[in-house]
């Protein structure tokens, strides 16, 4: 059964027929296991978000990829470059199958790492992390060093109860929040360098 990625995008699983998606545009994901396969609702908050701010040519990081959901959803609506990193060797694997099943081996550049390693001169216009509370709280610097003053970062992960702390963590952080979305007690941001 096909998955509607937000208003556009048709996600589809590999042993479905392309035709299933009545010629809109689709994804291909293949869940890997244990990697997510988009319908959680942190990934569904950040389509959401990325639904809403993405434009022509801009370039992305995602941090945490998975099996690439974020970074693909992105390179297939509009991005001109991404670049998506993950610590887990496994979970690089499953990303690149599903990279190749779509196509995008030329658009989408993948790193078996941590954000933490990337050139502090390396900008990017959106950084996504859907990533659990405590490691985002942990990369919330190294996530705002990646975006100019007026790039932005989207984030999930955040049990929709503990919002208030991690708005004082964003701000501590030297970032603000533009906006948040709630669905099923999970919690996301749209979030910016301080200053703008």
């Amino acid at each position: 059964m096909p998955v509607w990625i937000g208003e556009r995008l048709v996600l589809l699983f590999p042993h479905e027929d392309p035709s299933s998606a009545y010629g809109r545009p689709y994804l291909i994901i293949d869940p890997g296991g244990k990697f997510g396969t988009g319908t959680h609702p942190t990934t569904r908050i950040c389509l959401t978000i990325l639904e809403d701010i993405l434009r022509e040519n801009q370039s992305v990081l995602d941090v945490g990829t998975g099996t690439g959901i974020l970074a693909i959803y992105a390179a297939i609506r509009a991005a001109r470059e991404v670049v998506a990193i993950d610590p887990d060797f496994e979970a690089c694997r499953v990303c690149r199958g599903n990279i190749m099943k779509n196509g995008l081996n030329q658009k989408v550049h993948l790193i078996n790492g941590r954000v933490e390693a990337l050139s502090d001169r390396r900008l990017f216009d959106v950084v996504v992390a859907n990533l659990g509370a405590d490691t985002l709280t942990r990369v919330l610097p190294a996530l705002g060093a990646r975006v100019p003053p007026d790039g932005f970062i989207v984030t999930s992960g955040v049990p929709a109860g503990a919002q208030s702390e991690f708005s004082n963590l964003v701000e501590k952080a030297s970032l603000k929040v533009l906006s948040s979305v709630v669905l099923d007690q999970w919690a996301g941001f749209l979030l910016m360098p301080k200053g703008k």
